[in-house]
């Protein structure tokens, strides 16, 4: 058993408790929370004590082409031509995709991720391997490329690229399904939101950036919605109507690495900037729960500071967050004010 004291403790669905302890017993799961009442304690100081970020949407292999953004979406990545198939594709071929995976994993488990919900194009299992070994937990869809891969999650690139029929049988094949959905107005006006949702039944839907209040009322509240308002901005030009969203507790991805460095900070901090110039209305705890806790209730990634759970956190310095510590957290921290991680009953400075 193991008692741990913070400053500040973000528990729960981020309720913040001020001088707070955390107690994990053997097993690394919380069997105490609450206000410190003396003792002893492991302190870890004038900290804020928050689960581990989540990355909802990340494609890994494609960091083979960094920075190669200088063609239009479709080319750069559509199914199956698009450079990023072709150079993803050669990368596992060779057998140079590990020493790829290995720089990846080790830069998202520095920014404070425990978890991402990654997206492959090939090698899922080496992308499950690889993270593990870093520390980040992993959720993998395997890309389909029109046949039935052994692996328990799929996704595919855009339900216009298949048939219907073939949609359908994805359904019932598979436990887990991924579809992007309306990235672009062409893919939008295709039909794709039709397809993704009442043919091909996705799990889990990502972008959504053109999507309208109607259709955003007919998605059932149990499916998992991610957007990627940097990749979204810079790639087409209008980022996904998040507070239409809010009701389903919408997920928080950095898309494709080659486009984006994989920065929850950084993401949070852009929606943050971005809602403000909008006027759109997010409160600053929505958009850390889009990054944590609400991963948890739509993907089981990463428990939120909960008795009963297994303990997956971070401390994170605050030297002057004040009283507006999770304003603080969003509009202001960095993964360098990480200070350590907490895994089940054990501090990692």
């Amino acid at each position: 058993m193991i008692s741990l004291k913070a400053r500040y403790i973000l528990a729960r669905e981020l309720e913040l408790l001020e001088n707070g302890v955390v107690e994990v017993d053997d097993a690394g799961t919380v069997v105490g929370l609450g206000k410190y009442t003396g003792g002893s304690v492991v302190d870890l100081g004038n900290v804020v004590l928050m689960p581990q970020l989540v990355n909802g949407h990340i494609h890994v292999l494609d960091a083979v082409m960094l920075d190669r953004d200088d063609m239009y979406i479709d080319d750069l990545v559509g199914w199956p031509h698009g450079l990023k198939y072709r150079m993803t594709k050669r990368l596992v071929e060779t057998g140079r995709h590990i020493a790829i995976l290995k720089k990846v994993a080790e830069r998202v488990r520095q920014y404070g991720t425990g978890c991402v919900v990654a997206y492959a194009e090939y090698a899922a299992r080496d992308v499950e391997r690889v993270f593990r070994q870093h520390g980040v937990e992993v959720l993998a869809f395997q890309e389909t490329h029109g046949g039935f891969p052994p692996h328990p999650h799929v996704q595919v690139a855009s339900p216009l690229d298949h048939s219907p029929e073939y949609l359908r049988e994805l359904r019932r094949r598979y436990k887990l399904i991924s579809t992007h959905v309306s990235e672009t107005e062409d893919c939008h006006e295709g039909g794709d939101f039709e397809l993704a949702t009442k043919v091909l039944d996705a799990d889990v839907l990502i972008h959504l950036v053109h999507v309208t209040p109607d259709e955003i009322s007919e998605i059932p509240p149990d499916k998992a919605l991610v957007v990627n308002p940097r990749s979204n901005a810079y790639l087409v030009g209008k980022v996904a109507p998040v507070p239409q969203l809010l009701s389903h507790k919408p997920l928080l991805g950095t898309d494709n690495v080659f486009v984006n460095e994989p920065d929850l900070w950084a993401e949070m901090k852009f929606l943050h900037a971005y809602s403000a110039a909008v006027g759109w209305s997010i409160g600053e705890r929505e958009i850390l729960a889009m990054a944590t806790v609400w991963n948890w209730e739509k993907v089981k990634c990463l428990p939120p500071i909960e008795v009963g759970l297994p303990m997956r956190a971070m401390a994170v310095a605050a030297p002057y967050a004040g009283d507006k510590v999770v304003k603080f957290l969003v509009k202001r921290a960095t993964s360098r004010d990480i200070y350590a991680f907490v895994e089940g009953g054990k501090v990692i400075i």
